[in-house]
């Protein structure tokens, strides 16, 4: 199976163009490096690809791409009763327009926790047992 990744490998590697497979500049490396550096905010990482730009305009709390550090838990819920101040404010004042935006944030705020707590709740390992392969390599070891 490996010789046939690697052979797989070797044939792509030739229908692609070969400046692709150039070796990087030091430039490119460090912005390549620096982009990773920016992914990291107050509650965790943002997961966007590279070289692509926030197109929430660092809005992260409402971010499908944003993954929450778990140490940031406390921060999030701080955030998230904040917002339900904000919103009584606004309640108050008739900003409709900053009622919608701050449910928005509240609702993925809230799904987030949400994600937090059950991610918490799930054992950090798992047993997967050991792999048998031998019936489908053609051997068969007879029961004792």
């Amino acid at each position: 199976m490996i010789s046939h990744h690697r052979a797989f490998i070797a044939r792509r590697r030739t229908e692609r163009p070969s400046e692709e497979y150039r070796e990087l500049t030091t430039t490119e490396w460090d912005e390549f490096l620096s982009h990773f550096e920016l992914r990291k905010v107050a509650l965790g990482t943002c997961g966007r690809d590279y070289s692509t730009p926030c197109q929430h305009e660092n809005a992260c709390v409402r971010c499908p791409l944003l993954l929450v550090d778990p140490a940031q838990l406390p921060r999030l819920q701080e955030i998230h009763a904040n917002l339900v101040d904000r919103l009584e404010e606004a309640r108050e004042q008739g900003w409709l327009g900053e009622m919608a935006a701050i449910e928005t944030t509240m609702a993925a705020a809230a799904q987030k926790l949400e994600a937090m707590r059950v991610r918490a709740a799930e054992p950090s390992t798992v047993h997967l047992g050991m792999p048998d392969f031998r019936a489908s390599a053609g051997r068969v070891t007879p029961e004792l």
